[in-house]
């Protein structure tokens, strides 16, 4: 053939085949167009059945905005002031030299009536004032939170245009102005936190969330979860609730609903607490050093409900390092409240400290911990009254439990906390005791008991208080991994200073292997062996050599602890993240055949 024909024919195949790819490529686009389009309209539609937005934005970042950096004019706020002159730009506006910044923006309005609420908030750097057509709404210089203007504003609304006017001041002689407002209209009481339940006793319950604006809260609740027939109510508007329920019946389920909850959304439920000194079967969950916010803190808690899935738990323990790394409210919302929303809102936690948590406190002072929980300060749950949300205890059926502050500054047997602790001890009459802080005692992996001083203040101070009382099972996190000991009594010291003879029981504490762990009466007496717990891997894992030799066994797996009591009977699972049982043990009171 020509080799000039071959070559045009070449071409021409080249060009269909281009204009087949084409066509395939705009098919695919024009598809993948309408199946966006489709999500998109779906989405639309579930938004419009939901109801409206619950704010409108009337200034915001990218609103336009006229600014200047001279107060030489004391009228500049007004509404009929003429900002020509000022520069021209768009929120947010900084400036890293002046000692003020004024600015003015508009916004409109179809109908001033219409207007049922209006709320400042956003970002600022400096002492910052806000003006609502030349009538001052609002003054302070603290940083911008959510502010209810709705008093001052709502009567100097005009229909058309409205002049928003707001200043900042240099409050020291360093640092960039800034101002970065949000102004909106119209906002409903959204649930921002929870609900998540507090302080269960057999005959009440708090309930406590957070919605985006203040109200008066109100739980409703009932037997039955189609009538919600009796209510609960604080006194007046706030954002952050807590609403004690009282007068309720033990070991009896209940369901609740909050105001400022998810419209349509189905009641939440709770059961209360047995009558104490009962035998009722009791579930616990216990995670450790989970405040990571991350993955692997959402595998372990996504195991434990596989594991556990259609039988309820009846509280949960943290053990401290709850969120971090300082334990603010806002790793708190992330680590806690975000993580573990659907526990929170049937079973009643109760949390001790770890050091990462007590950042946020000052000197005496308990921090968000003490802010974001509800815990039995005054004996409410029927231990002892500390005063402190740092350290307390609470009854649950026949089970005693005690959370210590292994972080307080005073961990010696004259302090507050072991003063407080002989005093609950001497007081308790469960058959079980239970007591679990941060520092656990016995640790060999990423960290050492025998070198951190508040794991060694633990074991030589509060461990001979609570063996002396007959202690049945103690546990701690801060070392990341799982650790459990044999059945011991009256170790003490540094680990070389382990001796066979504190091993109670040197074998495993199983059904399935050497035998259970047997303690001789149903009543507790003292030293008769407990059983050590190191529960720190529920959100990371560290190194270590995992050697300590009051330890029958130690691991380096993500994890929780289960904890189910049936009368004289105490079982023990690890439960890591992939839901297998990596160990267990079991204590019966009475004697018991090996």
């Amino acid at each position: 053939m020509d080799p000039h024909r071959r070559s045009r024919k070449l071409i021409a195949t080249l060009c269909t085949l281009a204009v087949a790819i084409a066509v395939i490529v705009a098919i695919r686009a024009a598809v993948s167009h309408e199946r966006s389009r489709a999500k998109k309209s779906s989405r639309t539609e579930a938004r419009s059945a939901e109801g409206p937005s619950h704010k409108t934005v009337l200034v915001r970042g990218g609103t336009a905005v006229r600014f200047v950096s001279t107060d030489s004019d004391p009228a500049w706020f007004g509404a009929s002031f003429d900002d020509a002159a000022w520069t021209a730009g768009k929120y947010p506006v900084e400036d890293r030299t002046a000692s003020v910044l004024l600015t003015r923006a508009t916004f409109e309005l179809g109908e001033p009536g219409a207007v049922k609420n209006l709320f400042l908030s956003g970002r600022s750097r400096g002492a910052m004032a806000v003006w609502i057509n030349g009538v001052e709404a609002y003054r302070s210089a603290e940083p911008t939170k959510l502010v209810d203007l709705s008093a001052v504003a709502l009567p100097v609304l005009r229909r058309g245009k409205n002049v928003f006017a707001a200043e900042v001041r240099r409050p020291d002689a360093s640092g960039a102005l800034l101002l970065a407002p949000n102004l909106s209209m119209n906002r409903s009481a959204i649930l921002t936190r929870g609900p998540y339940l507090q302080l269960g006793t057999p005959t009440g319950i708090v309930v406590r969330w957070r919605t985006e604006l203040p109200i008066a809260g109100v739980v409703h609740y009932g037997t039955s979860g189609a009538e919600l027939s009796q209510a609960a109510s604080e006194a007046g508007p706030t954002a952050e609730h807590i609403v004690p329920i009282s007068g309720l019946s033990p070991a009896t389920p209940y369901y609740y609903a909050v105001e400022g909850g998810v419209p349509g959304a189905e009641p939440g439920s709770f059961v209360t607490a047995p009558a104490a000194g009962s035998d009722a079967p009791l579930r616990v969950w216990v995670l450790g050093d989970s405040g990571t916010a991350k993955d692997s803190a959402k595998k372990v808690r996504d195991a434990y409900e596989k594991v556990t899935a259609g039988r309820r738990t009846d509280l949960w323990l943290m053990l401290g390092d709850n969120a971090y790394p300082d334990g603010t409210d806002r790793q708190y919302q992330a680590a806690v409240f975000r993580m573990y929303p659907a526990m929170l809102s049937r079973a009643t936690l109760w949390p001790a400290v770890g050091n990462h948590d007590a950042h946020s406190r000052s000197t005496g002072g308990s921090g968000v911990h003490g802010e974001v929980f509800t815990l039995p300060t005054r004996g409410e749950a029927g231990g002892a009254p500390s005063g402190t949300p740092n350290y307390y205890s609470f009854d649950w059926g026949n089970v005693h439990f005690i959370s210590l502050d292994s972080c307080t500054d005073d961990r010696s047997p004259g302090g507050p906390m072991l003063t407080w602790l002989h005093a609950d001890l001497a007081a308790a009459r469960q058959e079980w005791l239970v007591a679990y802080f941060h520092h656990a005692p016995y640790a060999k992996g990423s960290q050492d008991s025998d070198h951190d001083h508040r794991m060694t203040d633990m074991r030589s101070t509060a461990l001979p208080l609570l063996e002396g009382a007959g202690v049945d099972v103690v546990m701690g996190g801060h070392s990341h991994d799982y650790e459990r000991s044999f059945l011991l009594d009256g170790h003490y010291g540094p680990s070389s200073s382990f001796t066979a003879a504190m091993k109670r029981d040197p074998g495993d504490g199983r059904e399935d292997g050497s035998g259970v762990y047997s303690k001789p009466t149903r009543e507790r007496q003292p030293h008769q062996g407990t059983v050590y717990i190191v529960d720190g891997s529920s959100a990371h894992t560290g190194s270590g050599p995992m050697n300590h030799p009051a330890m029958y066994t130690s691991q380096k797996s993500l994890g929780s602890v289960m904890l189910e009591f049936h009368g004289d009977r105490l079982d023990e699972s690890f439960i890591d993240s992939d839901g297998a049982v990596k160990d267990h043990f079991t204590i019966v009171k009475g004697a018991v055949g090996k």
